[in-house]
């Protein structure tokens, strides 16, 4: 499934006759963004607006970022209690680019949730997340599923990354991630990757992207959007692929200290056996108990125990 701007139309008009949720409306989304890729602005990129629920997407609203990447969504519908939200972003040109020119093999994504910031950033960070967290509900750049599947993927997102700076989020960059496991490395990486294509270092980025990151069948992306899909639905296939484009697209400058000028940081230094993403948690709770019962009923203490 290509996911350029005319799919959107096309989604559009299917969803448009769907019915969210059931539940009372909320507010209307009003909110305030910037698409980036690479770092820089993406100019003309059409960002749309979805509510996601247990029906098909419905389109909310639809706005294009002017030069300077941003853009401002009034939704004239309100969402209902109980679904997320979500924006697309879909082809665009990239302040950063080499080739010039709209590129319409980038597609990025943010799932917001069910309340979304006042202002936010879609770029390759906030796809990733949204894409490794709400994998089981999406197709393509559609979102459907059980509404309590849809707001525990939202509620995980924030772990990733700031939806309102587009940077890392609290979770990854904290002191059990950050140190201690390969995650956050392995985020940067990818997204070192995504924005090879999404700014076209080379002319043939993003067909270099499509063919490392294809799946087992053979079936390749059609863009960045669906290019991180794949790598999450099939994460142990051939990772050394995907790696090798981070010197394909940010190879070290002669004689310049060893350091790739990728946009994003901190980088792996060896392909992964796998693009997994876990995330350490800490804070309560219980640590190597056993002989633990739970009972339906409740019990009554002794005096003092209370």
């Amino acid at each position: 499934m290509e996911l350029h701007r005319g799919s959107f139309a096309a989604l559009a008009l299917g969803a448009a006759a769907a019915s969210s949720a059931a539940g009372p409306a909320l507010a209307a989304v009003h909110l305030t963004g910037r698409v980036e890729a690479g770092g820089g602005a993406v100019a003309h990129s059409q960002v749309t607006l979805w509510e996601a629920s247990a029906a098909a997407p419905k389109m909310l609203a639809q706005a294009e970022t002017g030069p300077d990447g941003r853009f401002a969504i009034d939704s004239d519908q309100s969402i209902s209690e109980g679904t997320i939200v979500y924006l697309v972003a879909a082809g665009g040109v990239p302040s950063v680019s080499k080739a010039g020119g709209d590129n319409k093999a980038l597609v990025f994504l943010s799932v917001l949730g069910g309340k979304p910031p006042a202002a936010v950033v879609v770029d390759e960070f906030t796809t990733l997340a949204s894409v490794w967290t709400a994998t089981q509900f999406l197709d393509g750049a559609a979102i459907k599923g059980h509404p309590l599947g849809l707001r525990i993927a939202a509620g995980n997102v924030h772990n990733f990354v700031d939806l309102g700076t587009g940077g890392w989020g609290e979770a990854i960059s904290g002191p059990l991630n950050s140190t201690l496991t390969p995650t956050m490395a392995n985020f940067a990486t990818l997204s070192d990757v995504l924005a090879g294509c999404a700014t076209r270092v080379k002319a043939d980025a993003c067909d270099s992207l499509f063919a490392a990151v294809a799946a087992p069948d053979g079936k390749m992306p059609a863009d960045t959007l669906s290019a991180a899909e794949f790598i999450a639905r099939a994460p142990w296939h051939n990772p050394q692929k995907a790696f090798a484009l981070l010197e394909t697209f940010h190879p070290v400058p002669a004689g310049k200290p060893a350091l790739r000028p990728a946009p994003f940081l901190p980088y792996l230094t060896f392909a992964p056996s796998a693009w997994v993403l876990p995330l350490k948690f800490a804070g309560g709770g219980l640590s190597e108990c056993g002989k633990l019962m739970f009972d339906s009923q409740p019990i009554s203490l002794a005096p003092g125990f209370a």
